[in-house]
């Protein structure tokens, strides 16, 4: 829930308590106005419903205000005389969105699309309905409403294997002055800082000196491992240990909605559609050109036109459904659904994701921190002062990069995630429930967090070698797209967690620091691993099909491509091949996964699709 912040609206409600409860009134008339404060109605754009009943025709339609499509909107808007629409399917954030600590508090509620992948044997298993959480942001700022806040660019080989595929303009060189564009960097541009960062875009990242004792711990226990320690996880070397940047300002998440839609909210030029979901692209009558979209709202089907082009960024799941629903996809699929055929196209093949595998270690704890009184205390902390534990997302920035076959590499293989969760944690926020795990995974989890903290070490598999698809269940556009993961399909994934699990996560037991500090190994009671002798790598194997996770984060469903590229859905220019006037901007796009957290990736492509779209159209016009 938000409010419009009306002075009238707080006052009236606070006065009818005056006389009988004083405190009271003052106390609730502050928090009200710190909630306006934070998601009051008037930060974000309003609804532009009667704009486009007046006038739907656009110079440009962006499906989706995730990661990459408030970027694109917020960038071709800066062109005065294009007139730019943005849709999106949900609303304004919440303060669940917007107060730090409280990003697991998102999933399941009603601003996630609430996906899961088919069911399948070979993983997620410890599920009540044996299907892991693909949750996805349906909110202004999408997934970077939701997400954890982790800023990370991936590795600089990403890129360059990008370009080498035939991917003109997208190596290494290229994209980094797009990931600076961006970038308001919260520390002074001194030394190596200057050759990756900026202090001039417009998303805030910190990467304050403020390290939890916690997260110290953490950090002394990996380096013992064979770590080394890297201070900037966005700079000349991503392989060893490091707290994390974050999408964070002054206590408040800084997704793409705050960076690039608020601050531009009341642009003449730019109209933002809520609660709309866009349901199918629309081409010229006996042409492969797209025209607009048609968007359904309030219970009604709305056309709008493109004078210039759609740009679809509504990200790896719903850009494919989109475009198959539109009749781009492939041919044998659409035909089988009856769907008039536009483009024969790879689309929702190739999808990748990052999944990650928990193990646990426990210290003694106090269970007062997580009882009432703390979390009213912590919520009134950061209410009226922005400060305390949940103006930051601290202790869970840690974060390694390894390879598990070359001790030398520059590359990495596997990520690591560490989180801390107090004692009797599901008191604060039951994220087990949440995920939808079994029964059986919830007890264990319990059991061995009633008394103690929980460090989970959570082993994240970067280039998987599997790959999984989407696909059309049916015609309708509001029924879930099918989803099909396919993790482990190829035997090398499992041997690289596998390997993983007993380099770095295992080994942490034996570290010095982990030791002093209490912390101690615990596998939880799954009945399906009991037969195998945990020092196995058959109970490793078991035991990650039971506990596997998505990192959410998945990816290159549209992959782009070069011409002689078969399995390509867009070129380098994120042109969708074989229609025109229509294009693709979010992480649908990447050849390959990143070998990292994929928000600040999906940012700089539409940083940089709005630039080769300005470039495009800007030419043309002046040549006129």
């Amino acid at each position: 829930m938000t409010w419009a912040c009306d002075a009238g609206l707080t006052g009236a409600i606070a006065g009818s308590y005056q006389h009988a409860l004083p405190v009271f009134a003052n106390t609730l008339q502050a928090f009200m106005a710190a909630q306006c404060a934070l998601v009051g109605d008037h930060l974000w754009p309003a609804d532009a419903l009667q704009n486009v009943l007046q006038d739907p025709n656009y110079d440009f339609i962006v499906v989706g205000a995730g990661s990459a499509g408030s970027v694109v909107a917020n960038r071709l808007s800066e062109v005065p005389d294009w007139k730019v629409l943005l849709i999106e399917a949900g609303g304004n954030p919440t303060l669940g969105t917007e107060i730090p600590q409280l990003f697991f508090s998102n999933i399941g509620s009603e601003i996630d699309w609430g996906y899961k992948p088919e069911q399948d044997d070979r993983y997620c298993r410890g599920y009540f309905s044996k299907q892991c959480a693909w949750p996805r942001g349906k909110v202004l700022g999408g997934c970077s409403s939701t997400n954890a806040m982790f800023y990370v660019r991936g590795n600089k080989l990403d890129y360059d294997e990008w370009a080498a595929d035939g991917n003109k303009g997208w190596s290494y060189d290229d994209v980094l002055p797009y990931f600076k564009k961006s970038e308001n960097f919260s520390e002074p541009l001194t030394g190596d800082l200057k050759n990756y960062h900026s202090n001039e875009g417009c998303l805030s990242v910190e990467m304050k000196d403020d390290v939890d004792a916690l997260e110290k711990i953490i950090i002394q226990a990996a380096i013992e491992t064979g770590m080394k320690f890297i201070p900037d996880i966005n700079g000349a070397d991503q392989m060893g240990v490091s707290k994390s940047s974050t999408t964070t300002k002054d206590g408040i998440r800084h997704s793409t909605s705050r960076a690039f839609l608020s601050p531009v909210k009341d642009r003449k030029n730019l109209h933002v559609l809520k609660n709309a979901h866009v349901t199918k692209l629309l081409f010229k009558p006996n042409s492969n050109i797209v025209s607009g979209v048609v968007v359904h709202k309030d219970g009604k089907d709305i056309n709008v036109n493109a004078v210039k082009e759609v740009v679809v960024s509504a990200g790896a799941i719903n850009t494919p459904q989109l475009l198959m629903l539109s009749g781009i996809g492939p041919r044998e699929h659409l035909e089988k659904l009856t769907i008039e055929v536009k483009a024969d196209l790879p689309v929702g093949e190739n999808l990748k994701d990052h999944l990650y595998i928990p193990t646990y270690y426990t210290i003694p704890g106090d269970k007062s921190l997580s009882s009432l009184p703390s979390v009213v205390g912590m919520f009134s902390q950061y209410m009226l002062q922005r400060e305390g534990p949940l103006s930051t997302t601290a202790p869970f920035r840690i974060i390694s990069f390894m390879n598990t076959s070359d001790p030398q590499a520059t590359s990495p293989d596997i990520q690591f995630h560490y989180v801390v969760l107090p004692p009797s944690v599901s008191n604060f926020v039951d994220m087990y429930g949440v995920h939808e795990c079994s029964e059986e995974y919830r007890r264990n989890i319990n059991n061995i967090n009633e008394d103690h903290f929980l460090l989970i070490v959570a082993a994240v598999l970067l280039r998987p070698k599997s790959s999984g698809r989407i696909s059309l269940k049916s015609k309708d556009p509001f029924e879930k797209p099918l989803i099909h993961a396919n993790y482990f399909d190829d035997a090398d994934d499992m041997d690289t967690v596998l390997k993983a699990l007993k380099s770095h996560a295992l080994k942490l037991a034996e570290s010095p620091t982990l030791k002093e500090a209490g912390f101690r190994l615990q596998w939880l009671d799954m009945e399906s691993c009991k037969k195998y002798d945990k020092n196995s790598d058959e109970f490793l194997d078991c035991w990650s099909r039971e506990v596997t996770f998505s990192l959410y984060h998945p990816a290159s469903t549209a992959k782009m491509g070069p011409d002689d590229d078969d399995t390509a859905v867009v070129n380098s220019e994120l042109k969708v091949r074989k229609v025109e006037r229509l294009r693709i901007a979010d992480a649908s796009i990447m050849p390959k996964i990143v070998r990292g957290n994929t928000n600040a990736p999906t940012i700089m492509i539409g940083e940089k699709a709005a630039d080769m779209i300005k470039r495009s159209w800007l030419d043309v016009h002046s040549e006129l």
